[in-house]
């Protein structure tokens, strides 16, 4: 494209008094120029105009900053992703487009007000809600940094899932898990600063990052204690699923799951009470290797299907406990039936032992689970069909062992609740990001460990245990928590205390008084603007993303031949990565975008989607990120919803509610967002050469 037409362009427009070509505009030469160009002609507000602001615009805040401007005066707008790379056989209509651009990012820059980051003290007392390994290893990485962890165990005994395990192998060693449990549990009774409080669960929360208060609730009902905390590690553990109703599970005795089993096998080895036994001692339970010549094991029953996914480790501990049964007795027949054996790189090893030892394995039909049967003598037989072999077995079963789905613990609910984050309706919590933030929830200081995510084994628990530790000890080794200054402000003159932007705000930061008016707490804010957008008397606004200024683009891009354009709003993350990757994909597409950038698609009010069609725009489109990430937690939700009722809202009003486009991809999916565009240009009729 023209980029010095541009420039003279630019000189023409109301407010601006410099319009400089800068060549590698990101360069120190430059970047020390553009700083004195700012205070030779006493600018207060700066365009860019270059590349996208995912990368650069940090650097070019801070140069600002330096030359004596608050950094939220800076405006970016992209002509290198959005123009040239995408337009390269169109310089003239690439041009105007460049054009259109720095006109909307002037229109903006004029209302654009000052921000600042606004920080909160945090302490260094850590509470971590559950004593198994993934919560236990959390202490002592808290612990060992020099900070407070406090263990909160509902149950009397540290060690959690340790408890109800025989033995625990990885990378070819093997060891009792009471022994693993005992050193573990040691150690954290014996390093300072970790304090231990059992029989006791989390009763109530309030407040945030810095600042937590939590009550909690003896095992006889009473109300405890209140504890006064800065972060949060989350770590309740799993329970197994139990399968009623199938194969005979609760009917018959000799149908166990494989947690059953494995309390069986732990208080056989440790000859003494073993904990979950009801009270049995070792001595009462019947001996496996005397009492049982056949086991079938049957893996992934009630998971792997149209409800939930692999567990994860039922492969694992079916190979694990089947060897361990050959070694009580080299003489038990074992036959473990599965649909696929999902065993990392690291496990071969025993999965070719337990071959060796004459464990057999047959695979059966996904649509065709094995049944299982009781002959008029008494004997359990399980029929199944092996696909490798392409024949009906009828294996005789002393011991029918049971790969169950996992969900997460009965706390769960209470929890999610308190903490106000997402959990899956297996009760597994639901992390902020499954990429970006795996360890962390939404609301800063809280962080995700162990099986309270998903099943894992035990040296995944352990070390997702540190790293939680390790994500809320940033801010209490700082000090404090900084928020960008994109955060929202709230205007109590027209509000009606309806309590929408309390009750929806994915990060709690947004508290009621007892007036019910709401107050937003600022360090807590990410500035998505999902409140903004839903506020229905319009309270709400987003600094560097207000109404006005996000509207003033739009009139910007309209100004001239409207019915030739299409409004995009677009996220700040993903979908402006797929903008982006389509740029440096040299993707070619029509020029009729004209983009506006905000931080979360959830931002775009209805008010925003009607303003171009008011304005005589051929369409608008709204992209955000794919589902079911976003990096706002759940704002694409929030947008998709929102479009709906657009729809609905524009065909009422006359306008044609299929001009109205959202579409949802990663920050990758540049191909996407081209086909996007493409795609609308046809459907709206618009010609191609046209802008």
């Amino acid at each position: 494209m023209n980029v010095p037409e541009v420039v003279a362009y630019a000189r023409k427009l109301e407010h601006v008094v410099l319009a400089d070509e800068g060549r590698w505009s990101c360069s120190v030469d430059y970047l020390s120029r553009l700083q004195d160009l700012i205070q030779e002609h006493a600018v207060n507000r700066v365009v860019i105009a270059s590349c996208t602001p995912r990368t650069h615009e940090p650097l070019f805040k801070k140069t600002v900053k330096q030359a004596g401007l608050n950094p939220y005066l800076l405006e970016f707008v992209s002509i290198r992703e959005q123009v040239s790379w995408v337009h390269m056989k169109e310089p003239g209509a690439a041009t105007q487009k460049a054009k259109d651009l720095v006109r909307m990012g002037v229109a903006k820059a004029v209302l654009l007000e000052e921000g600042r980051e606004i920080r909160l003290p945090v302490k260094q007392d850590c509470l971590i809600i559950g004593g198994g390994p993934a919560g236990l290893s959390a202490a002592l990485s808290v612990a060992q940094q020099g900070f407070r962890a406090i263990v909160l165990e509902k149950g009397e005994r540290l060690g959690g899932m340790l408890n109800r395990l025989a033995r625990i192998r990885h990378d070819g060693h093997e060891a009792p898990a009471a022994r693993l449990r005992d050193s573990l549990v040691d150690r954290v009774l014996e390093t300072p600063g970790i304090r231990v409080l059992t029989g006791a669960e989390v009763e109530t929360l309030e407040g945030y990052i810095g600042n937590y208060t939590v009550g909690l609730k003896e095992k006889d009902g009473a109300v405890g204690q209140r504890l006064h905390v800065s972060t949060l590690v989350v770590a309740t553990g799993m329970q197994e699923m139990p399968p009623v109703g199938a194969f005979r599970y609760g009917e018959d005795p000799r149908v166990l799951t494989q947690l059953e089993l494995e309390r069986r096998l732990a208080a056989r080895e440790a000859g003494e009470f073993f904990p979950d036994t009801g009270g049995e001692s070792a001595a009462s339970l019947p001996r496996l290797e005397e009492t049982v010549k056949n086991v079938v094991f049957v893996q992934c029953v009630g998971s792997k299907n149209d409800k939930r996914g692999c567990c994860a480790i039922g492969c694992h501990v079916a190979v694990k406990n089947a060897l361990a049964l050959k070694a009580l007795n080299p003489e038990i027949q074992i036959h473990i039936l599965y649909r696929d054996l999902s065993m990392v790189k690291g496990e071969g090893a025993m999965l070719e032992a337990a071959k060796r030892l004459g464990i057999r394995f047959s695979r059966f039909p996904d649509e065709n689970y094995p049944e299982v049967l009781e002959k008029p003598d008494g004997t359990l037989v399980v029929e199944t069909t092996d696909l490798l072999i392409g024949e009906r077995l009828e294996l005789p079963a002393d011991l029918l062992v049971l790969a169950v789905a996992f969900q997460g613990d009965a706390t769960v609910e209470h929890l999610k609740g308190l903490l106000k984050v997402s959990a899956s309706p297996d009760r597994f919590f639901q992390e902020s990001h499954v990429k970006l933030a795996p360890l962390e929830f939404p609301a800063d200081g809280i962080a995700l460990a162990g099986c309270a995510k998903a099943p894992m084994m035990l040296k995944e628990s352990l070390e997702a245990g540190t790293g939680a530790a390790m994500r809320v000890s940033i801010p209490m080794k700082r000090g404090y928590i900084e928020a960008e200054g994109i955060v929202a402000d709230i205007d109590l003159s027209d509000c009606n205390q309806c309590g929408l932007c309390h009750k929806r705000c994915p990060y709690s930061a947004i508290s009621v008084d007892s007036d019910k008016n709401p107050r937003v707490i600022k360090a807590l804010c990410k500035g998505c603007g999902l409140c903004a957008a839903d506020c229905p008397k319009e309270c709400i606004t987003i600094v560097h993303f207000t109404d006005d200024q996000v509207l003033a683009q739009v009139d910007a891009a309209l100004l001239e031949s409207p019915e030739k354009k299409i409004i995009g709003f677009v996220c700040h993350w993903c979908a402006l990565g797929g903008v982006d990757m389509a740029g440096v994909s040299r993707l070619q597409y029509p020029v009729h975008a004209r983009l506006v950038r905000v931080m979360c698609s959830a931002r775009v009010s209805m008010k925003m989607m009607l303003r171009p069609f008011e304005k005589g725009a051929a369409g608008v489109l709204v992209a955000g990120c794919e589902f079911p990430t976003c990096h706002y937690i759940s704002g694409n939700y929030a947008a998709e919803s929102r479009i709906r009722r657009m729809k609905k809202k524009l065909a009422r009003a006359g306008y044609d509610p299929d001009r109205l486009v959202g579409i949802w991809c990663s920050a990758a999916d540049g191909p996407k967002f081209a086909k996007t565009m493409r795609e609308m240009v046809k459907q709206f009729h618009l010609d191609q050469g046209d802008a």
